[in-house]
């Protein structure tokens, strides 16, 4: 029986910034900002960065050079979404079953997700670390590109899908997402959503 599919639009990401989980103090804080601002992440190599724009149908993430050439750039960085969560319905714990993300690159070789991380406060119920690219509108829910039209009908058959094997919840769920970019320039990918499909114990 499920309780519900829970899931979080692709504009709430919230950004990791490249060698935060070693900040610590002052200097570790310092190192990881880098003097930057705003939402663009440092992808940890030279004149190579990211920069997120919320868009009301998205997060668009574009990787760029950073310095004055412009060049095709290489490097990752994690992302992370909270998904609203059922921990106890009707006097029952809630089991993560699936986990669910509706996304678009416009190079999926250049520009992808290569991770997707299942958390439970701090228990990792999941990880997938070895994604492969994939044609870039395979998991685009069948909508490709900004639509205003609400009566187009999704596909959700299109959408990429992990299976988390019915953990069950204590906590609270956040789904982190690693974006690679591979010599890209010009490149853009766009999270729409992420979710999780909850069920009750069997």
């Amino acid at each position: 029986m499920s309780v519900y599919e829970s899931w979080t639009h692709g504009n709430s990401v919230l950004l990791e910034r490249v060698k935060a989980s070693n900040a610590t103090g002052k200097s570790g804080v310092n190192n990881s900002f880098r003097g930057e601002t705003g939402d663009i992440v440092d992808l940890g190599v030279p004149d190579s960065a990211v920069a997120c724009l919320r868009l009301g149908w998205a997060a668009r993430f574009v990787a760029f050079d950073s310095g004055k050439e412009d060049k095709a750039k290489s490097g990752s960085f994690w992302c992370h979404y909270a998904i609203p969560t059922p921990v106890i319905e009707a006097d029952a714990r809630a089991e993560a079953d699936q986990v669910l993300v509706n996304f678009e690159s416009s190079d999926i070789n250049a520009l992808r997700i290569a991770a997707v991380h299942v958390w439970d406060g701090n228990r990792r119920i999941f990880a997938a670390d070895t994604l492969i690219p994939t044609p870039a509108n395979n998991y685009d829910g069948g909508i490709r590109g900004r639509t205003t039209d609400s009566g187009t009908r999704p596909a959700t058959s299109r959408l990429w899908r992990g299976d988390i094997r019915r953990q069950p919840i204590y906590f609270g769920v956040g789904v982190s997402l690693l974006i690679r970019a591979h010599e890209a320039k010009d490149e853009y990918l766009e999270i729409r959503g992420v979710g999780v499909d909850f069920e009750a114990p069997k």
